[in-house]
Formats: C-alpha cells, sequence, structure tokens
C-alpha cells in the first residue's frame, strides 16, 4: 500500500468522529427546537381550553363540554387524551388511534422530545388535565437527522471515491516513474515519460523529462571530459618534453618518478637511469649548503609543508660542469589535498645575470639618449639638495625644453625627431662639468642640476652658452634641422623646498620662458608663481565654460560698400559668463592660447558658425562667414584632417562659404608650414585671410609665399587715418600692395561714413566695423539685414573721385601725401 492508501483509516476516523459531534449537536439543536414547539402548543391549547370551557360550565352544558373537549384533538395532534372532572360529573376525550411512529426504537431511547401531561384548575372544584403524546415532534427530528444522513453519506462515498481514483492515479503514475527510473539507470539516457493525466502527473513528467535532459547532457559532457582529459595528459607529457625549463617529479619517499628532457640536459642524466633514484643523486647541488638545505625541503614538502624557491644555486653535470640555477619545489596533491609526490621545476640562469646588469643599467637611464632618467634623477637630485643643505650652498634645478620639437617629429618623421633628441642629450652632457649632473625626464625635456655655482649671473652666462650650443643646426638622418630650447630655472637657497617643489618651480618658470617668445631662459619668482597658479585657475574655468555651453558667437556684417550688399559675416567669440555677463575674447582667449583648450574652443567655433551658415542658406545663400584660427589650432600636424571631418558633418554648406582668418604673426612664425596648410585647405575649397595686416613684421617675400585670398588691415591704421596722415599713407600702401598679388583688400574699424568714403577712393569696397553694424547674435542677424539702407549714404560717397597723391610742400625728401578733404 501507498502512503495515500494507508490514509484511509485516519481519514475514516476523522469523518466518524466529525460525523459524530456534527450529529450529536444536529440531534440535540432539532429535539430542542421540535421541544419548544411541542411545549408551546401544549400551553397554547390549554389556555384555549381554559377560556373555552367556561361558558358551557356556567351553563353545565354537557354536549358543549364534550363538543370542546372533542375539539382540542383536531386542534393539537400530540393531544393522547384530554379530561375534565367538575361537580357535575367526569368527562375525558381519547385518541382513537395514536400518530405512526416512524422513528426507530433507539432514537426514542434517547428521549429527545419527552412526553407531556398537564393540569390546571379552571373553576371551582373543576380541574382540567391534558396529556401529550412526543411522537410527531420525534418523527420531525429523526426526519431531519435522516436527510442529513443521507446527504453525509453520499458525501462520504463520493469523497472516498474520489480518493480512491487519486490512489488509482497515483500508483499509476508511480509505476510509470519506476519503469522509466530502471530504464535510465540501465543506460537508456533517451527514456522520457509521456506528459499526460493529471496536473501532478505533468508537473511529474516534465520534471523527469527535464531531469534526463540534464543527467544525459552531463553524462555526455563528462565523456568529452574523459576524452580532454586523455587528451590534456598526453599534451602535457608532451609539453613537458618540450617546455624551456627543467622539470622532475618524485613520490613521497623522494624517487624520481619523471624527468622531462631538459632537466636529463642539466643533470646528464637520461630518464632510464634517473628513474628510482633518490632526488639528491640525480640533481647535485654543488654550494654551500645547497645539498643540505634540497634534502631537507624534500623531506618537509613530503610531509605536506609549503613549497620552496631557491635562487643562486650550482648544479652540477654528471660531466663536473656546473650551471647557475634556480628552482621551485612544491607538493603534488589530489583533489582531496594528500600529498601523492614533489614536482622540481628548475631553469638555467647564468645568461641572467648580464640581463639583470642590463636592467639594472636601464632602470637608471634613458635607452634612447643613455642620459639617466628620472628614477636615478630622483635619487641624485635627493643627494645634491642634502649636500646643499649641509654646506649651505645654492643648487640650481634648470629644466630645458626643446621649442616646437612636435613639429619637427610630424614633419620630418620620428626618426629623425630620435636622431635630434640624442645629439641634443649629447651636447648637454658634453658641455656639463663634473659636479654637474644632466638627465632626461622624458619627451623633449632635460634636467640640469648645477650645484655650487654661486650667484644667479654665472648660472645665466652658462645658459647662455648651452642656449647658443642647442641652437646649432643639427643633421639627422640626412636632414638639417634647426632647433632651439628654453630653460626653466629654480634655485635652492636654504629654505625647506623639497627636490618634487623646486622642479616644479623650474617647470612653471619654463612656462613663463615659452610665453615671453622661447630661445631663452627665465627664473622663478615666487610673485610670478601665484600668477602662474591664477593663470592656471582662470584657464580652468575657461574650460568649464566651454564644457558648460556658455560660449556665444556673435556675428559683425561684411559690406560692399560701393553695392550696399552684405556679402558675409566675421563670427566673433564670446562669453556668457554666469555672475560678469557678456565676456569679450581679449578677456579670456590670451588665457588658453598656448594650450589646447584654444584648439577645442576653435573646433567648436567652425561647427557653430558651420551650423549657423546652414541656417542661413535659404535667406542668404552667398554669405560667406570668416572664422579666426588660433596658431596653436592651426598649427597642429592634424588640422586639415581634423577640419576636413567637421565640415562633413554640414554635407549641405559648401566649404567656399567658410572662410579662415590667420593672424600675420602665427603665419610668420613657420611660413613653410603654413603655406602648406593653407594651400591643403584651399583645395577643399576653403578661403584665407591675413587678419591684422601691418601690425606685425611683414615683408613681402613672406606675403608672397603665403597664398592668401584677403589681407584685412587692421583697425588702428583706418580709425586714425582721417586725421592721421601717416596711418592714411599706411593704408593707401597696403591697399596698393593688396592688389599687386591680385588679393582682396577689407577694412576693419569703419566707424563712419567718412571712413568709407575714403576707403572707396583709396580703392577698398569691403568693410566692416561700428559705422556699418556692431556684433550682434545669430537670431537678430536676419532682422537687422532687412531693415539695413545703405544706399542713401554709401552711393552718394561712392560717387566721390579717386584719391590723387601731391608732392607735400612741406614734406622732406619728396615724401608724397595725399590730398583729401575730411568730411
Amino acid at each position: 500500500m501507498g502512503s495515500y492508501s494507508r490514509l484511509f483509516l485516519p481519514i475514516f476516523v476523522i469523518i466518524a468522529v466529525v460525523t459524530g459531534v456534527r450529529y450529536t449537536l444536529l440531534v440535540d439543536g432539532e429535539s430542542q427546537a421540535a421541544g419548544a414547539r411541542y411545549r408551546q402548543q401544549a400551553r397554547e391549547l390549554e389556555s384555549y381550553l381554559s377560556t373555552a370551557l367556561q361558558p358551557a360550565l356556567a351553563a353545565r352544558d354537557r354536549a358543549a363540554l364534550d363538543a370542546t373537549l372533542a375539539g382540542a384533538l383536531l386542534l393539537n395532534a400530540d393531544v393522547a387524551d384530554v379530561h375534565l372532572d367538575y361537580p357535575a360529573g367526569h368527562l375525558e376525550a381519547l385518541r382513537a388511534a395514536p400518530a405512526p411512529v416512524r422513528h426507530p426504537d433507539w432514537f426514542a431511547a434517547l428521549d429527545t422530545v419527552p412526553a407531556l401531561a398537564m393540569e390546571r384548575t379552571i373553576g371551582p372544584r373543576t380541574t382540567l388535565a391534558l396529556r401529550f403524546s412526543p411522537t410527531a415532534p420525534r418523527n420531525a427530528v429523526w426526519h431531519t437527522v435522516r436527510q442529513q444522513a443521507v446527504i453525509s453519506a453520499i458525501n462520504i462515498t463520493i469523497i472516498y471515491a474520489l480518493l480512491g481514483l487519486l490512489v488509482c492515479l497515483n500508483q499509476r503514475m508511480l509505476r510509470r516513474l519506476e519503469l522509466a527510473t530502471n530504464r535510465f539507470q540501465n543506460g537508456d539516457y533517451g527514456v522520457r515519460m509521456p506528459v499526460r493525466g493529471t496536473l501532478e502527473a505533468r508537473a511529474l513528467a516534465r520534471t523527469f523529462n527535464n531531469m534526463a535532459e540534464k543527467v544525459a547532457a552531463l553524462v555526455q559532457t563528462l565523456r568529452r571530459s574523459q576524452q580532454q582529459l586523455r587528451e590534456e595528459k598526453e599534451r602535457i607529457e608532451v609539453t613537458l618534453a618540450s617546455i624551456g625549463d627543467a622539470v622532475i617529479t618524485t613520490d613521497t619517499a623522494g624517487r624520481i618518478a619523471t624527468i622531462n628532457a631538459v632537466a636529463q640536459a642539466l643533470t646528464g642524466r637520461s630518464e632510464e637511469q634517473a628513474r628510482g633514484m633518490e632526488l639528491h643523486q640525480v640533481f647535485v647541488l654543488a654550494n654551500n649548503f645547497g645539498q643540505h638545505t634540497l634534502l631537507k625541503a624534500t623531506d618537509a614538502i613530503c610531509a605536506g609543508g609549503d613549497a620552496v624557491k631557491m635562487l643562486n644555486q650550482a648544479l652540477r653535470h654528471t660531466s663536473g660542469e656546473l650551471a647557475n640555477i634556480e628552482y621551485t619545489a612544491a607538493a603534488i596533491r589530489s583533489a582531496s589535498g594528500a600529498v601523492h609526490g614533489m614536482v622540481l621545476v628548475f631553469r638555467d640562469v647564468s645568461e641572467r645575470r648580464q640581463l639583470i646588469q642590463q636592467m639594472s643599467w636601464q632602470s637608471n637611464h634613458d635607452v634612447l639618449t643613455g642620459l639617466p632618467n628620472r628614477s636615478a634623477l630622483a635619487a641624485r637630485f635627493e643627494h645634491e639638495l642634502a649636500r646643499a643643505r649641509e654646506n649651505q650652498y645654492q643648487l640650481a634645478v634648470c629644466l630645458f625644453d626643446l621649442d616646437h620639437f612636435q613639429h619637427v617629429n610630424d614633419s620630418l618623421g620620428q626618426a629623425v625627431g630620435d636622431a635630434l633628441l640624442r645629439q641634443v642629450a649629447s651636447r648637454l652632457h658634453q658641455l656639463a662639468e663634473q659636479r654637474q649632473y644632466v638627465a632626461r625626464l622624458g619627451g623633449d625635456e632635460f634636467v640640469l642640476l648645477l650645484p655650487a655655482l654661486g650667484e644667479r649671473g654665472t648660472i645665466a652666462a652658462l645658459l647662455q652658452r648651452l642656449l647658443a650650443a642647442l641652437e646649432r643646426d643639427y643633421l639627422c638622418e640626412g636632414e638639417v634641422v634647426k632647433m632651439s630650447a628654453s630653460v626653466g630655472v629654480a634655485i635652492y637657497t636654504g629654505n625647506e623646498a623639497s627636490a618634487d617643489q623646486l622642479l616644479r618651480h623650474a617647470d612653471q618658470a619654463l612656462y613663463q620662458a615659452k610665453l615671453t617668445g622661447r630661445k631663452r631662459y627665465h627664473f622663478f619668482d615666487a610673485d610670478l608663481d601665484e600668477q602662474v597658479r591664477t593663470h592656471h585657475n582662470r584657464r580652468t574655468e575657461v574650460r568649464a565654460a566651454l564644457r558648460a555651453g556658455q560660449l556665444r558667437l556673435h556675428y559683425q556684417p561684411k559690406l560692399d560698400m560701393r553695392s550696399g550688399r552684405i556679402i558675409g559675416m566675421e563670427a566673433l567669440l564670446r562669453w556668457q559668463h554666469p555672475v560678469r555677463g557678456m565676456v569679450g575674447p581679449m578677456e579670456f582667449l590670451p588665457i588658453v592660447e598656448h594650450s589646447d583648450i584654444i584648439v577645442d574652443i576653435g573646433e567648436w567655433v567652425l561647427r557653430e558658425a558651420l551650423r549657423q551658415l546652414q541656417a542661413w542658406r535659404t535667406q542668404a545663400p552667398h554669405w560667406v562667414v570668416s572664422v579666426n584660427i588660433a596658431a596653436r589650432h592651426f598649427q597642429r600636424a592634424d588640422f586639415v584632417e581634423r577640419l576636413g571631418a567637421i565640415l562633413a558633418e554640414f554635407p549641405d554648406v559648401p566649404p567656399a562659404m567658410l572662410e579662415l582668418e590667420i593672424l600675420e604673426s602665427s603665419a610668420l612664425s613657420d611660413v613653410a608650414h603654413v603655406r602648406t596648410v593653407m594651400q591643403a585647405c584651399q583645395r577643399q575649397g576653403i578661403s584665407f585671410a591675413l587678419d591684422d595686416f601691418g601690425t606685425g613684421y611683414s615683408s613681402l617675400s613672406y606675403l608672397k609665399r603665403l597664398p592668401a585670398d584677403t589681407l584685412k588691415i587692421d583697425q588702428s591704421f583706418v580709425r586714425a587715418m582721417l586725421v592721421d596722415p601717416e596711418d592714411l599713407h599706411l593704408v593707401s600702401a597696403i591697399i596698393n600692395l593688396a592688389r599687386s598679388f591680385g588679393m582682396r583688400i577689407i577694412a576693419e574699424g569703419v566707424e563712419t561714413v567718412e571712413h568709407g568714403a575714403m576707403l572707396m577712393r583709396l580703392g577698398c569696397d569691403l568693410a566692416q566695423g561700428y559705422g556699418i553694424a556692431r556684433p550682434m547674435p545669430a537670431d537678430e542677424v536676419l532682422a537687422w539685414v532687412a531693415a539695413f539702407d545703405s544706399a542713401p549714404l554709401w552711393q552718394a560717397a561712392a560717387q566721390l573721385p579717386p584719391i590723387v597723391t601731391l608732392r607735400g610742400a612741406d614734406a622732406e625728401g619728396g615724401a608724397q601725401f595725399p590730398l583729401f578733404a575730411p568730411g
């Protein structure tokens, strides 16, 4: 019997107990209800007869009394007999046939509704007696109990039938499970149970099937794993025979079990000879205590001890030759952790000593130049600083950085750059005296320590010689390279400054040397250091403004004064400062012009200008927007490539609608490189304007080599040309120069119509300035252009005749001045 079948008896007991309690309560409840009705009806009949008999008793009407007593039997079916004793005699009414008994005798024995007898005095010497039979109430109680018993029997039958069905289904499910399990245990991993029957049977079948699939997959995986283990074992054996390290394994007694080819070569013992020998007989160490240490290590490891690693050991070959080795010995353990032997791995490190010496040198020297590196400098620096502190003398720290070295790398290649660094290191090393220490920090930075040189003038004289030596031409990979250097100097004068702090001060001084024009040295100044930190903080603030989207572009119109037509815009940068409001470019661009932040700003300006051009295409398809490009940005090696990528982001904007403005001073720093970049951009359709022309060190040769499309006359000349003959003469000369080179000319700083009229008379028709319009946000441009009406002013000015130059009567040496009438 299953566990379900075994539950039948306890279930039956529970049902019997519950049924007994239920029917006891049911009989009590029904009996109480029937007895209450039985007694209530008896009292009502007694009260009725007491009242109904009074008139007949008063009249001594025997017939009426009989009729009333007989009627009582009809009013209440439970009345067995009624007796009336009164002065005139005795009357009674008896029920001829009692109510039929419909309950068993045992039920009557329960006396659920007891018999009732009542007697009542209703007059002088008059007594009424009634006796009631409980048969009808008992029949009613039994009828209810019997109905409930039938229902309970039906319920119990149904319950046991369902339980029996469940047991049958369960036994069938278990038989299926047993059959499938037996087949699975016998190796039939494909057996599956049919998913049918009850919910439990289906769930059990799915569970078994899932388990069977997983176990079958696991068995298949284990079979593959066994195959892999066999292959892995073969591979390990092949590996041990072929690896560069020597490997010997032993049992727990220290006898050799395996020895690979490398170990055979190092010990001079073949595998046949070595197998079964004790380890110390084959692995013979000739250095002091080496063999003793090996024996102790073998005993300890085979007893479960930790691994042992030994360096600088001398292994004796059977031929007597010695080899410098290092070895590691460890226990061979099973999965349970039990020790089954020992493995000894060793290698010949005779050549390593040379490598260690070489690595030791490399760890303290720069591989490219041979100079001490940063690590060696740190140690020497601390040593020199301690001596300076002890002997109370000054120590100068000089940080050298090559000017525009990255351009050499980018334009001539890394091989030329490496050759240049080696020659710079050689010159510094040759010029340094015995106590002076030269090191390379990395890249194109070098450090020179100058102990006990005395006054600052002595240091300055030495640096002058060094800078002059570094400025001589270099011959690198067949290329003649010109190079200069800048130097920052910090001096230890007995304060508590550390080596790191001094080097940082030298770096700040170097930064100042770069800012003031390069090719020079600069001594660290504490007051200037505060300025540098402030400068750094402001530069950080500008970078944050770019990232926070606080930069804006305003646009200033460019006017063809003769036709009165707007020909384009110049994009001008502004900073919408959260506290200071709108900030002009000269308050923040000089702070970042020597850092890569200027490159990020330049690319942002290009994108914003192109985005605005794209928005203006429908209203102003012929406008050209000019953008100022900083020297550091323009001279980057990837400028052309990055510009092309930015243009590709705006395919609807022709490159000819973009004009790049570069400062004359930045273009003259490296004319050949600037010319190459300009030509590459012009091939894409981009035009160039040479900004602020006349303010730098211009020359005709430079102007000839720079393929600019437009010259911009600086506003400082234009604004004063109506009152200053020299400025007017300079403006006229620039216009004639541009014409001779076939360039367009545009004047900045046109503040009045009179300025414009004079420029047109000199031959310059293009202008921009406050007299035309101030720079404005992009969303105001189109409205301004629609309202702009220049015809009456500029066309009238355009009718003036050209300037005629006459020899001034008061000019010395025949100088000529334009003849004009201002206003």
